[in-house]
């Protein structure tokens, strides 16, 4: 039980230190100091932790990495987007 409820204290906290930057993005549509390499490796991570999750059946990480994931892959469309538009 302990260790479920510290799981997903970490995944909230590692969830929040990254939504400020895609609310800062969507809003200020200036994504160019951003790494994309950065961007993709969290993603890559992000993947290799919810497939580990669901293999060792561990609610916490497996949902935590999945709704952090989404997060990921919304910071990488608005880093496509975004870098789209100023290059035109």
């Amino acid at each position: 039980m302990i260790e479920d409820l510290v799981g997903y204290l970490g995944g909230i906290f590692i969830m929040l230190s990254f939504i400020p930057q895609v609310i800062k993005s969507y809003k200020t549509k200036k994504v160019s100091d951003l790494s994309t390499g950065m961007i993709v490796a969290t993603l890559l991570g992000t993947i290799f932790w919810i497939i580990y999750g669901f293999l060792i059946k561990n609610a916490p990480v497996f949902i935590m990495n999945s709704v952090f994931g989404v997060v990921v892959l919304l910071e990488l469309y608005l880093k496509i987007r975004y870098d789209r538009v100023s290059k035109k």
